[in-house]
């Protein structure tokens, strides 16, 4: 077994890590922009306030992929839409140095998260027409794409923390629309490693056959997986936007000699610990292909869900500390705070590539923009959730962390028992499929 991957990955893994550096540079600073005292040349807003808008702007990222996927998919084609949508999402950044007005700071989100729905669920598209269905380097690659998504989340908490140190808000949040310009010429000019719906190697004949009942159910097997996704999508949202800044931010000591660490830079610890946990894994998996042992995608989620909950029981016994005086008021250490994320960031590290590899398997041919758009719906309904709930955990830290810990281990195990059956489902759909191609073959 061979582990090189296609031109094409890495062309689309290095374009995204300028489209996630301007994502996570927005998200990692919006909320601490929103409230921060207009002293500071921030908002002013209260935390709740800041967090509902970090929800709604995470909400609208992520929702509106599900209309610019279908527009995409029926009409602008794959190359066009990500064009597209880049050059909105740089005008946007370019909108935030002037976002003092409450009328500019709109338009730049809006324009941002339109931008997104035109060039996120294409790409996870484009990255599987790379690969036949049953090539086993096909996780392999989502995590070595992943990867670059991590690259750019780590660029954009290092770039956004400095920035904000040495120039403020505005600059911050605009200098992210250059990066994404750069991903703009790179997509463009590594067109050529890519294949696109229109192209002559995309099997037309196979896209227009009808569902077969087998592949209906593992359809159905696959959206039960984007559900349990979701429950660990709220998780992540709680620790990668806004609730876990403010933590960090008011309740953390994090002055190490005599250096005040940047809120960002602890987002900027879960990309690296991403990069550094990826080649890791997928040297595990690409042994564990060659002895035939390759862990089915369902089997790997259910232990990201597993590694989640554990890391959530941890900070739940952090947060027994802002029950003691003698803690407060900053009861957290950065070293504590950071053993959470990278514990947390392992999970990630496993669950987004296995997901996005799910559905490029599973979903038609023809929809598999739409049901990656769904995949990021996911983190939009549960952003606006997690901004809900962040804001009680923020006054009631251990008994919400309680909770949601309770619940994830209850999710994980309910998925553990129902996972062997969905596996079956599957793996028949794939042996149709198998057969279809054999028979089209002949």
């Amino acid at each position: 077994m061979t582990l090189s991957h296609p031109k094409g990955m890495y062309v689309l893994a290095l374009t995204e890590v300028f489209e996630r550096l301007s994502f996570y540079t927005l998200s990692f600073l919006l909320v601490l922009y929103a409230s921060s005292p207009v002293s500071e040349h921030g908002l002013g807003w209260s935390k709740a306030e800041a967090l509902t808008l970090g929800g709604l702007y995470t909400l609208a990222a992520y929702i509106f992929p599900i209309f610019g996927s279908l527009i995409a998919d029926k009409f602008l084609g794959h190359f066009r839409s990500i064009l597209l949508g880049g050059t909105i999402i740089m005008f946007g950044h370019f909108c935030m140095l002037f976002s003092a007005n409450i009328i500019f700071l709109y338009i730049a989100l809006f324009l941002i998260a339109t931008g997104t729905a035109f060039f996120k669920p294409c790409i996870p598209a484009l990255l599987g027409n790379l690969y036949k269905w049953n090539d086993k380097r096909r996780e392999s690659g989502y995590c070595w794409y992943y990867c670059g998504i991590n690259l750019g989340i780590m660029l954009a908490g290092v770039t956004g923390g400095l920035l904000l140190q040495e120039y403020g808000y505005h600059i911050a949040l605009t200098s992210a629309g250059f990066g994404m310009a750069l991903g703009i010429m790179i997509f463009y000019f590594g067109k050529k490693h890519l294949v696109f719906n229109s192209s002559k190697n995309i099997n037309l004949k196979f896209q227009k056959e009808k569902i077969s009942q087998v592949q209906n159910k593992a359809l159905y097997m696959l959206i039960i997986s984007i559900v349990f996704f979701s429950f660990w999508a709220v998780i992540y949202n709680l620790s990668a936007s806004g609730t876990l800044s403010l933590f960090i931010e008011h309740h953390t000591q994090k002055t190490v000699f005599n250096y005040n660490i940047p809120v960002t830079f602890f987002s900027a610890l879960e990309g690296l610990t991403i990069m550094v946990a990826t080649p890791i894994i997928t040297y595990y998996l690409s042994r564990r292909a060659l002895k035939n042992k390759y862990p089915h995608f369902f089997s790997q989620m259910n232990f990201a869900l597993f590694l989640c909950a554990c890391a959530l029981l941890y900070f739940t016994l952090l947060t027994l500390k802002f029950d003691v005086p003698a803690f407060m008021p900053k009861p957290l250490q950065y070293y504590e705070v950071a053993l959470f994320l990278i514990i947390f960031s392992v999970s990630e590290t496993i669950i987004n590539p296995v997901i996005m590899s799910a559905i490029s398997i599973i979903a038609p041919q023809n929809y598999k923009s739409f049901f990656q758009s769904i995949y990021l719906s996911c983190y939009g309904i549960t952003g606006l959730i997690a901004a809900k709930i962040g804001s009680y955990a923020i006054e009631k830290p251990f008994y919400i962390y309680l909770f949601i810990t309770i619940f994830m281990f209850c999710a994980a195990l309910l998925y553990y028992i129902v996972k062997p059956k969905m596996i079956d489902l599957v793996e028949a759909a794939h042996r149709e499929k198998k057969t279809i191609l054999k028979q089209s073959a002949a």
